[in-house]
């Protein structure tokens, strides 16, 4: 054995993987990955939150990709798992050898290290990653070593390993354990028990509400219930009445004086109506919310901004800044970022529109200029002369407010927001990968562009950002539409297949069914739209002037891309969201006391 090697058997015999992967990174001669070694990414590698997810995804795209020292490395690798090293290592290097080059022999080591590395520890958090992995791999070779037994028995005892510091980990591992039939009385004793740690006034909604769903799939398949739209069984009205608690909890903690935390909070409100119409005998509680929500709507009526230049929003932009100055990490940041920034509201501005229709505003037409001076659209009355309403005119005056929104909120929340990440943080690729790979709503075959485009905007470069990522996005709504069944094609007289447009699936059924009302009207207005910011139009041919790629309707368009991927990731989500609510109730409470 080498002295090279020597030395990284010694530091694989350490099985905390911070620990060995922080001496790794500073080991000379190993090939980069990136900006790290391939071991050290391999020795790191736990974000694994159930047996469907795939480790080491980017040392392996990043393996195919490095032809050079391929051989040399997975020698390297081949020797390492032959010697000393702790359980947990072995393991992790067979089975990246087995995800890279479908070995099934190294297949068959991981197992049996994950195994014994569950058997002889007691880490949760090194358990977590080998209990997912080993179910997956016993189930995916057919193992004769590891049975359904076995399985039952680890997952138990990773479970009673926990210490209540990653509430979101013990949930995928207890929805695991439910889909593995692991014995439902004691499923439904830990599932309440971890929900009972929750106070009746805490915020943590999205958590508490996943717990919630989990307890109610706990109790249907104890009790063999059908699911049914109104429930009446005692159990569930409990359920989903803490649910709702946990929802109006959160709603009071988001709410201010300023617009978008007005509208944050009816959101929050008409999801916990949602929740109580399962629920009979809640009529009166519902009544109050609605009552509630009205009000709320007014005063964000009442409050929509309107854009100058003269404007002063320096409290605005102070408030935003005392929320980012609260949150130290760069996950946390980036997810309020995407997330915390809201869309604007359609019924908000439905209801602000409807005010002024026959007014002497709706006498005046919107219209709407190109570069060159020329006429592009013209709004018409949205009043018709039989007093009916043109549901086109409004749906053009709807776009156009949404579009002055944007701006103003691309001037105010998105620019600002972005100064600060890029004066505070280094935004690197691999965090923009960490959002791609986990988004659902990116295709596997659009990620590299996703990350390409969204990583440019961070540096500045719209240009070759909207290049990229506009027509991506169309593809991506093009994908949604095939999975809602709709079709995606026109036949046309020649009988040769067209694709429709982006606006032509934006209508389809299908599509305005699964998506939420506010994100169908932002993707009209950006896109789309004569009366909004028309962006599919203007890069597909060529419209937008090399100025025009720095004005606050590139750099929303931008963030808006950056924000549908991050709201169709899963986990990553979740996690980030958690932690940013925790440190703003905190900020929110400190300000309380004063």
């Amino acid at each position: 054995m080498s002295s090279f090697v020597d030395k990284i058997v010694k530091i694989l015999k350490e099985k905390n993987y911070n620990i060995a992967a922080k001496d790794l990174k500073m080991l000379e001669g190993l090939d980069k990955f990136g900006t790290e070694n391939f071991l050290h990414d391999i020795i790191l590698e736990r974000w694994v939150y159930s047996p469907q997810d795939i480790p080491f995804q980017f040392a392996s795209q990043i393996w195919k990709m490095n032809n050079t020292n391929v051989a040399s490395n997975r020698e390297l690798l081949n020797e390492l798992v032959c010697q000393p090293i702790a359980d947990i290592n072995k393991a992790k290097i067979n089975d990246f050898l087995w995800i890279t080059t479908g070995d099934f022999n190294a297949a068959k080591e991981a197992e049996k290290y994950y195994k014994k590395h569950l058997e002889n520890t007691d880490e949760f958090e090194c358990n977590f990653m080998s209990i997912n992995r080993l179910i997956y791999i016993s189930k995916k070779i057919n193992s004769k070593e590891v049975t359904s037994a076995d399985r039952e028995k680890l997952i138990r005892k990773v479970l009673n390993e926990y210490t209540n510091t990653d509430h979101g980990k013990i949930l995928s591992l207890l929805k695991t354990a439910f889909v593995e039939k692991i014995d439902i009385e004691y499923l439904l004793q830990y599932t309440e028990q971890i929900l009972s740690l929750y106070a009746d006034n805490s915020y943590d909604f999205q958590i508490i509400g996943e717990f919630c769903d989990l307890l109610e799939e706990l109790y249907y398949r104890k009790n063999k219930w059908k699911k049914k739209k109104c429930i009446t069984e005692p159990e569930l009205i409990r359920i989903r009445k803490r649910k709702v608690k946990a929802i109006i909890m959160a709603s009071d903690y988001a709410f201010s004086s300023n617009t978008a935390d007005i509208l944050r909070k009816v959101h929050y409100l008409k999801d916990a109506i949602n929740i109580l119409k399962t629920i009979s005998g809640t009529e009166i509680e519902r009544k109050q919310l609605l009552q509630e929500i009205d009000l709320l709507q007014k005063r964000a009526v009442s409050n929509m901004p309107v854009i100058q230049a003269s404007e002063d929003n320096r409290e605005t932009v102070e408030e935003i800044m005392s929320h980012l100055e609260s949150l130290d990490e760069k996950e946390e940041v980036l997810c309020y970022f995407a997330l915390f920034i809201p869309l604007p509201m359609k019924n908000v501005l439905t209801q602000s529109i409807e005010k002024t229709i026959g007014g002497i505003s709706d006498l005046f037409p919107i219209g709407i200029l190109g570069k060159d001076g020329k006429s592009i659209a013209k709004s018409r009355p949205i009043k018709k002369g039989d007093n009916g309403i043109d549901e086109g005119a409004f749906q053009d005056k709807l776009e156009y407010r949404a579009s002055e929104q944007m701006n103003f909120s691309s001037q105010i929340l998105v620019g600002n927001t972005l100064n600060y990440i890029r004066s505070k943080f280094t935004i690197e690729e691999s965090d923009i990968r960490d959002i791609v790979e986990e988004s659902i709503i990116v295709p596997k075959d659009r990620k590299e562009s996703y990350i390409k485009g969204i990583f440019s905007g961070f540096s500045g470069d719209f240009m070759t950002a909207l290049y990229i990522l506009v027509p991506q996005v169309e593809n991506s709504i093009r994908e949604l539409a095939k999975q809602c069944g709709e079709p995606v094609y026109n036949l046309n007289e020649s009988g040769i297949e067209e694709l429709k447009t982006m606006h032509a699936i934006l209508e389809l059924d299908g599509v305005k069914e699964k998506l939420d009302d506010d994100f169908l009207l932002a993707l009209k207005t950006i896109f789309c739209s004569k009366f909004g910011f028309n962006m599919r139009n203007n890069i597909a041919h060529g419209i937008f002037s090399d100025k025009q790629f720095n004005s606050y309707e590139a750099l929303y368009t931008w963030w808006f891309i950056l924000k549908m991927c991050y709201m169709f990731c899963g986990k990553l989500q979740i996690n980030n969201r958690i932690k940013v609510n925790n440190k703003l109730k905190k900020l929110f409470e400190e300000r309380n006391k004063i």
